[in-house]
């Protein structure tokens, strides 16, 4: 596979098992009885994973440096625990299909806004009628999926 492939495939491959996560993360919070506690489980799990993945391959980077980038570059740990916690609530309530193109919309959303501005880091990025028309599908179909 090319990298662009690869590049594409693996993100399509954790937007799949970001939808698996939501309804296992469903299934502890019902076990714990606990929305936080389980998102305190979850991150617990996600921790020790990752830990292990930085011993088994050696990659610690400059972890000495953590305090050296911008503020805004350490939110994404708090950004993916309001994000557990989202889908712990939602899914119950409105099921996984919406709940991820909820998801998928904000994300398109924001993103679009991220590219056209050049916003945190990333180079600008034209708008182009297809990327526009690509987001208000996605908000159309969020509509419709919540139609009764």
């Amino acid at each position: 596979m090319t990298g662009r492939v690869v590049y594409a495939v693996l993100p399509l491959l954790g937007g799949a098992l970001l939808a698996a996560q939501a309804p296992i993360n469903a299934r502890l919070r019902t076990a714990l009885d606990s929305p936080l506690g389980s998102a305190v489980v979850s991150f617990t799990t996600g921790l020790a994973v990752l830990l292990i993945a930085l011993v088994v391959t050696g990659q610690a980077g400059n972890l000495a440096d953590v305090g050296g980038g911008p503020w805004w570059a350490y939110l994404g740990g708090g950004i993916g625990a309001f994000f557990v916690v989202v889908g712990l609530l939602a899914v119950p309530q409105v099921g996984v299909t919406v709940t991820f193109v909820a998801v998928i919309a904000g994300q398109l959303m924001a993103a679009a806004v991220i590219d056209r501005f050049g916003l945190l880091g990333v180079e600008a990025v034209a708008v182009t009628w297809e990327r526009i028309t690509a987001v208000v599908l996605v908000g159309v179909a969020l509509v419709l999926l919540l139609r009764r």
